[in-house]
């Protein structure tokens, strides 16, 4: 009964949107024309691109990136917009395409939109399912949701079959949204990221670490002019809750309804869902948000200007806010001085059973927004000493830098047992094949015990590379070599490693371990 209630309201609501759609409405040819136009016109500003070809009829999906320097990968917080993951969602398609010709439009004259476009990076992807699109702009069928994905491989295009709901295919609690239902609107697809569509924005994510994101909807059932936020799940809310949810208050709060007597509401989602607002937070930790635009699916066309306008508020605000409060920072290597890909943790909003938030591996920086207020901040990294710092102060509408350089655990070892009056040097330094390792060892071992009886260790010389890993072990050798009778002893390094192969070109570590004491030195191999 509860089938047939429901297919009985999509008829109706089909037979309500009879007719052509409103030529305000941008078809997909319309779209690509318009972002080449816009990125010839502003080729300093912004950089088009396919972000990957749809799953059944390989349509190019476009992004455009808008920035000072749109061809390159900067130190700069990025910022996704995305539209129309569903196919009848047309507005929300066309609000993203209406924000990316405002910015363009407005840089030269709008002083707060160049220093945004100069000190951030904008991916704006206003078109995800074109596949949907055509459909519904065809006509075929006025509500559509999903792709053309051909669920039952017959190879032609059936409406109660086939299709995926972009929005129900992302990998964070994937089971347990949507259906399993390949006829139904919500089919999830028949596995996370079986979709090229939403495998192109993981891979967009995963490039980009994304601060915010907004994913731009637009509903039919009039419980529209919403802003949802991650997430509930259960009795309580995500351990950001505090910085989110002020967020995207202010967010909703900017945003004027279509009756123009009060604003959009801010409103939780739930985590199960398999979203991309949810995997968005839950895997890269971006705070996503998703606006449901207007209160129809299809307002008149002469309206649809005035809709996409009000909406810019929120969606610069987002701009504004992500280079405010908050702790940012490099991590980097103590030693070389190279970007490390660590994890980062705020003592009390650490969520263990996510994935880790990490400092991206191209620059080695770390971003969290956070409201004002006094934090203790953990930096973790395998084969790195663990560093935390207290009391970490974070002022309103200013970010905190807090750069940190992690210390190997190969240096901090011997930092902690140094030999007195030992010497030990190694030559020539940098070195490109061989490396002659000289070294002196205060009173060494006449024998195989020490006084008291207790076995003492003769000498025994490891090489590290930066990251801590033992690459070369030369054996513990008899006393008879290091009896004493010379005051200097040497060994020679082919630059390999304890297999024979020649190791990379890098900064290496020389320890000399004696009696739970160590020498070292550190040395440039040059290839």
């Amino acid at each position: 009964m509860i089938q047939i209630i429901g297919l009985l309201a999509r008829f109706a609501f089909m037979v309500s949107l009879v007719g052509p759609i409103d030529p305000r409405y941008h078809t997909y040819d319309e779209v690509w024309a318009e972002l080449d136009s816009l990125a010839l016109t502003y080729p300093s500003i912004s950089a088009l691109d396919t972000l990957c070809l749809s799953t059944r009829d390989s349509l190019a999906i476009p992004v455009i990136k808008i920035s000072d320097n749109p061809t390159s990968d900067d130190d700069e917080p990025a910022l996704l917009y995305n539209g129309q993951h569903h196919g009848e969602e047309l507005l929300g398609g066309e609000v993203a395409l209406y924000l990316i010709n405002d910015l363009l439009a407005r840089y030269a004259s709008d002083t707060l939109i160049h220093r945004w476009i100069d000190e951030t990076e904008i991916f704006i992807v206003p078109m995800l399912n074109p596949e949907g699109k055509g459909i519904v702009m065809s006509g075929l069928d006025s509500i559509w949701r999903k792709n053309k994905r051909d669920n039952n491989n017959n190879g032609s295009f059936d409406l109660d079959s086939d299709g995926v709901d972009l929005n129900r295919n992302y990998d964070f609690c994937w089971d347990s949204g949507g259906t399993s239902d390949p006829s139904s609107e919500n089919y999830r697809g028949p596995s996370p990221f079986s979709e090229n569509e939403t495998r192109g924005i993981r891979d967009l994510a995963r490039q980009n670490h994304f601060v915010f994101d907004i994913c731009y909807h637009n509903v039919r059932t009039g419980e529209g002019e919403l802003a949802y936020y991650p997430w509930r799940w259960g009795v309580g809310f995500c351990k950001d809750y505090p910085f989110i949810k002020k967020i995207v208050d202010t967010l909703a709060a900017k945003i004027i309804n279509d009756a123009g007597t009060n604003t959009y509401v801010p409103i939780y989602g739930y985590a199960n869902e398999g979203t991309a607002r949810n995997w968005l937070y839950g895997v890269c930790g971006t705070y996503a948000y998703t606006i449901e635009v207007s209160r129809t699916c299809y307002p008149p066309g002469n309206k649809v200007d005035s809709i996409c306008m009000r909406n810019m508020p929120g969606a610069y605000y987002l701009m504004e806010r992500v280079l405010g409060s908050g702790i940012t920072g490099l991590i980097t290597d103590s030693v070389t001085g190279q970007p490390l890909a660590a994890e980062f943790r705020i003592e009390s909003y650490y969520d263990s059973t996510l994935p880790p938030r990490l400092s991206d591996s191209t620059f080695g920086r770390y971003r969290k927004l956070v409201n004002a207020g006094t934090y203790t901040v953990h930096f973790i990294e395998s084969g790195y000493v663990s560093m935390t710092f207290g009391n970490v102060v974070v002022q309103p509408g200013i970010p905190t830098v807090l750069n940190v350089k992690m210390r190997p655990l190969a240096i901090a070892e011997s930092d902690d047992h140094q030999v007195d009056n030992g010497r030990l040097e190694a030559y020539p330094n940098p070195f490109t094949r061989k490396l002659t390792i000289k070294f002196q060892i205060p009173n060494p071992p006449l024998s195989p015990f020490t006084k008291g009886g207790q076995k003492g260790e003769f000498p025994c010389l490891k090489i590290y590379d930066a990251t801590g890993r033992l690459v070369k072990q030369f054996s513990r050798l008899s006393a008879k070599q290091f009896g004493g009778i010379q005051p200097f002893n040497q060994i020679i390094w082919s630059g390999s490693d304890d297999t024979g192969r020649p190791v990379p070109a890098g900064v290496y570590f020389i320890k000399l371990e004696i009696d739970r004491q160590k020498l070292m030195d550190k040395v440039l191999l040059l290839r």
